[in-house]
């Protein structure tokens, strides 16, 4: 009997873990996106348990030993919406296949860019902007100027060409060229020490292509202290990594003006943890503006190849840019009305929206040399040529024992010319030739074209121009950065960062800069005009007189950068989140700056052995060191703030920031003993914001104030420096009506106020109330292969000046992107940017010049007129 019992009780063990076990069952599946390619490394988990996986390297996942019940699937990924779907387990297998959807909106998406931690939008005390590939497409940019104009809070004065822009940020002044107080990125680190270095502005030595997997922007937060020179934020330009096998090429034409381009791309894991993605453009053309020649050539191409392991990754990257592309300054325009509400208008034969200053006459400025005193001559059609060979490393692995360690590091070589033509004074011709002769000390020698018969200078339209040729020498702008950071988890709550930032930046730089005079005409078909028997090709001098001959300079200064940083992240309850980091500056800078010419005298410039007229006043740098710099500061920015999620789709946070940033070697004046007149500016923030979940999108709202301390110094021969403060909101949207439609949009409005100094009181020069931009998309035909996108550019009044005088008109512009699926990955694009040829004054010289009729001259910038595009794309 008792041995019956035994085996009944044996048996019904046996029944029980029979049933155990099979209650234990597998989730699996592929994760792919919605153009059907497989996602390595996706986080899939069964939320509320300890179970999940990773995605293969074929998107294949499988999830073990899963208890019976009914959970929820969530699959996220870098740049991905979170995908989340119910799944029932009732002691079987089940499948289930993932598809992901690119949403660079989406709250749950990890932000990298200017935080202590990677973590989600929702869960960052940071006001952050991202744009992925499809918007970025849609925005239609030339340049990254126009690319940032659809950034909130940020705005960009992109009517130069492709390059050199100007940006402010929150009201934080364009106290000089470029941004002093916001740093541009590639891949986690600075493309320049110094954003305003003058004539090596960071964004020269960007370009927009498909390379860039999406754009990641913060305004104030934690920049003070997540990279050097950056406090009132950072973008950051990250490239595809070939995570998915995908690539595509466009030839594109230019439809209304002449333009040739080829982009490629391509990337795919390649097994064993490997991947690599490259790409690039060629092109040429003569660009928006009629020149009279080629004024776009050349291209890039970047590399990445990418070693995954079980802990993390180890990624190399290389990049090639050698592109000559037009520089657009300030030209000829009509000035009509009054100064509180004038009209930028065309001159008689001179459109401000398709001319320029640039023609088929002027194609060579000479001068001396300031590095070694001898003869320059520059090719004006080099324009803006950056040259840069870059080579970089990151890593990042997960250690035991809660321990992390990251890095990037990366040393370009940059160098190149700066070549363009500016309006120096405009009038009529008897105007410009008493003006240029004082400067010059010609004699009575007449006015004659300078080519063909050398006839009598007579303008149809009775108007001349002295134009000044910034003909400037990027000899050495190289720069090596560094940044190693190492985390380690206090418990479960506290995580605590520790880095080190360090940079090398060199900055040697020549002005040889020359004067011209010349008729005010469109078209490339300016002619050049000489004092006969003086002048040599329409060049009057070799230097430039009108302003006192300043601008024979040359820099040959290194900035060291040590930075040690220090960061926490708590979780104070299962809501609340605090973050906060300082930062300890350390900067020496050593080197020398000729800050104008060593002398002004007789020099025979063509060794003819006579003193011919354009040869007897010479600004010459000679080989001397000129003023020896030998400095060295530092300073402590720091940055703390709380997010507190709401519930699972809201979340509100608030900031504080205390940061600074240096100056270039070139926007300062030093003393006998080498000590900079003012060695950084300072920048304090307060933020504060909501980020709503949406049923069909998102909503941010920010609120900012900001106080600008600028020091008083003598820069590129004008007094600049004064406190600055400004409030403002931000407000950013991205939604989605069904499959088919979607709009992004912003609109940021910024009280801005000088407040110190002669104009106390006053708005900043070129800083708007309201900055705005709106983008809806349509998707139609099978598949979603047809689309047609539009996005609104627009801004509020600014003014020209400090003073507040002059009134630069507020506008909007359209660009239009339509796209017609002609077969599967082959497609037909049209992208038309300024659809109405809107007028968009960004700049001004001064508040108008000398009469014309019954109105005024003026010399300013507008963004170019309208001008398409057609280009044949294939993805595969």
């Amino acid at each position: 009997m008792k041995s019956i019992k035994n085996k009944w009780s044996l048996l019904l063990l046996f029944t029980m873990i029979t049933v155990m076990v099979s209650a234990q069952s597998n989730v699996s599946g592929s994760v792919k996106d919605t153009e059907g390619m497989p996602l390595l490394g996706v986080n899939v988990i069964i939320e509320g348990t300890t179970k999940g996986a990773v995605s293969d390297f074929d998107g294949n996942y499988v999830i073990t030993n899963i208890e019976n019940g009914t959970y929820t699937l969530v699959a996220s990924y870098l740049g991905f919406a979170t995908f989340k779907k119910e799944v029932t387990i009732d002691g079987a297998d089940v499948t289930v296949d993932v598809i992901m959807a690119e949403d660079s909106e989406s709250l749950d998406q990890v932000v990298i860019t200017g935080v202590v931690n990677p973590k989600s939008k929702l869960e960052s005390s940071v006001s952050v902007s991202t744009m992925d590939a499809k918007l970025i497409e849609q925005a239609a940019p030339r340049s990254a100027g126009e690319l940032f104009r659809n950034i909130p809070g940020i705005r960009a004065e992109s009517s130069g060409g492709e390059g050199n822009a100007n940006f402010n940020v929150r009201g934080v002044p364009v106290s000089s060229g470029g941004s002093r107080y916001f740093q541009i990125q590639e891949d986690g680190l600075p493309l320049n020490l110094f954003g305003d270095t003058s004539f090596g502005n960071s964004d020269n030595f960007l370009r927009i292509d498909s390379n860039i997997g999406r754009v990641e922007a913060i305004r104030g937060g934690s920049a003070s202290t997540q990279t050097s020179n950056g406090p009132a934020g950072i973008i950051n330009m990250i490239s595809k990594t070939g995570t998915t096998e995908g690539g595509s090429i466009a030839t594109t034409f230019g439809l209304d003006y002449q333009t040739s381009r080829l982009d490629f791309e391509y990337g795919t894991p390649l097994g064993n943890g490997l991947s690599y993605h490259l790409g690039g453009f060629m092109r040429n053309g003569e660009g928006p503006r009629e020149i009279g020649y080629q004024g776009n050539k050349g291209g890039q191409f970047k590399a990445n190849i990418t070693k995954r392991f079980d802990s993390g990754y180890v990624r190399v990257y290389a990049k090639f840019l050698n592109d000559k592309s037009v520089m657009y300054l300030p030209m000829p325009m009509l000035l009509e009305g009054g100064n509180d509400d004038p009209t930028f208008s065309n001159l008689p034969g001179f459109d401000i929206t398709s001319d320029s200053a640039h023609s088929a006459y002027l194609q060579q400025s000479a001068g001396t040399s300031p590095f070694t005193g001898e003869n320059h001559t520059n090719d004006v059609r080099n324009g803006n040529n950056p040259i840069s060979k870059s080579l970089g490393a990151e890593f990042s692995f997960s250690l035991p024992n809660d321990w992390k360690l990251s890095g990037k590091a990366r040393y370009s070589s940059n160098s190149g010319q700066w070549v363009a033509p500016f309006t120096a004074a405009v009038g009529t011709v008897a105007e410009i030739e008493a003006m240029a002769r004082d400067a010059a000390g010609a004699g009575a020698e007449p006015l004659v074209y300078a080519d063909g018969a050398r006839e009598a200078f007579n303008p149809s339209n009775g108007l001349a121009q002295i134009i000044h040729m910034f003909d400037v020498t990027v000899e050495d702008l190289s720069n090596f950065f560094s940044d190693v950071k190492v985390s380690k988890k206090l418990g479960d709550n506290v995580g605590v960062t520790a880095g080190l930032f360090t940079a090398t930046q060199n900055t040697k730089i020549g002005w040889q800069w020359s004067s011209f005079l010349s008729e005010v005409k469109g078209g490339g078909e300016a002619r050049l005009a000489d004092f006969d028997g003086f002048s040599r090709n329409g060049q009057f001098s070799y230097g430039t007189p009108v302003w006192g001959n300043c601008c024979q300079r040359k820099y040959n200064t290194v900035h060291t950068v040590n930075s040690p940083y220090v960061g926490v992240d708590a979780d104070i309850t299962d809501k609340l989140n605090f973050d906060g980091s300082v930062r300890f500056e350390n900067v020496k800078v050593n080197g020398n700056i000729a800050a104008g010419p060593t002398s002004q005298d007789e020099y025979d410039y063509n060794g003819d052995g006579i003193i011919q007229g354009i040869e007897q006043v010479v600004p010459i740098i000679s080989g001397a060191d000129g003023q020896i710099i030998n400095d060295d500061y530092n300073f402590v920015s720091y940055s703390a703030g709380l997010n507190y999620k709401i519930n699972d789709g809201s979340a509100v946070f608030a900031r504080y920031s205390s940061g600074a940033s240096g100056r270039a070697a070139d926007r300062n004046s030093y003393g006998t003993d080498g000590k900079a007149d003012v060695q950084f500016d300072e920048l304090s923030q307060f933020e504060a914001g909501y980020k709503k979940r949406l049923k069909n999108g998102v909503l941010n709202l920010t609120g900012f104030m900001s106080k600008t301390e600028e020091g008083l110094s003598n820069e590129l021969n004008r007094e600049v420096g004064n406190p600055f403060k400004a409030i403002g909101i931000e407000a950013e949207t991205a939604l989605a009506f069904g499959n088919n439609f979607s709009i992004n949009g912003s609109l940021t409005w910024t009280k801005a106020e000088i407040d110190g100094g002669d104009n106390k009181g006053n708005t900043p020069r070129r800083q708007a109330d309201f900055v705005y931009n709106l983008a809806p998309s349509y998707n139609f035909g099978n598949n979603s292969k047809h689309s047609v996108g539009l996005s609104v550019l627009g801004t509020s009044k600014s003014y020209a000046q400090d003073d507040n005088d002059l009134v630069m008109p507020g506008y909007a512009y359209f660009n239009l992107i339509g796209r017609a699926g002609l077969t599967e990955g082959l497609s037909l694009v049209l992208s038309v940017n300024n659809l109405f040829d809107t007028v968009g004054i960004t700049e001004v010289e001064g508040n108008g010049d000398g009469a014309y009729g019954n109105n005024r001259l003026v010399r300013a910038r507008s963004i170019s007129g309208r001008s398409s595009t057609l280009s044949l794309q294939y993805k595969f």
